[in-house]
């Protein structure tokens, strides 16, 4: 699986960091499936990650993606559980080498933005404009934000109809359709 910007290999890495993906909750954008992808990718290239989603099937397509690949590099927090998760981090001994994917922004409270706000290595994927604490992600400096869905929270220029499951990605590196 390959992720192309404007039909051009891409790979993604540290200094792309840190990240903003939106897609509409529940709405077929192809973010979330892009968001777990991207991890798949990043952990194939070496890097640690730490894996949280509001929902179980977003962890099922990670293995499947994976295919029996897991190791140390990867931590899985209990889908779901923001208490988990904060106590998680807590323990997570070298938290600030690893890339956070903190998924489904719009199921949880502000505590876990609190939290991960500074981390540089993170991912806030999900829904802005039903997130709790989406006007404070909407000013978060991001080194790269990608649309698959616009939302209202944002103000974007030079929008375009997207295609189905391919987003708009907007970075100091990087400026086109994103897709895999």
């Amino acid at each position: 699986m390959k992720i192309t910007i404007n039909e051009q290999e891409v790979v993604f890495g540290k200094e792309d960091f840190p990240m903003f993906i939106n897609g509409k909750a529940f709405v077929q954008s192809g973010a979330s499936f892009f968001s777990v992808s991207l991890m798949t990718k990043l952990f194939e290239q070496g890097e640690k990650i730490v894996f949280f989603t509001g929902f179980d099937p977003a962890k099922e397509l990670f293995r499947q993606q994976l295919d029996g690949r897991m190791n140390e590099n990867i931590i899985l927090i209990p889908t779901g559980d923001e208490e988990a998760f904060i106590k998680g981090l807590d323990e997570i001994k070298d938290l600030d080498e690893r890339i956070i994917l903190f998924k489904n922004i719009e199921e949880y409270s502000i505590k876990l933005f609190d939290k991960l706000k500074d981390h540089k290595y993170v991912i806030f994927s999900g829904d802005i404009d039903k997130c709790t604490f989406g006007d404070k992600l909407a000013n978060k400096d991001f080194k790269t934000k990608i649309f698959f869905s616009y939302p209202d929270k944002i103000e974007i220029e030079g929008k375009i109809e997207l295609p189905k499951y391919k987003g708009l990605i907007i970075s100091q590196k990087y400026n086109g359709i994103i897709s895999l």
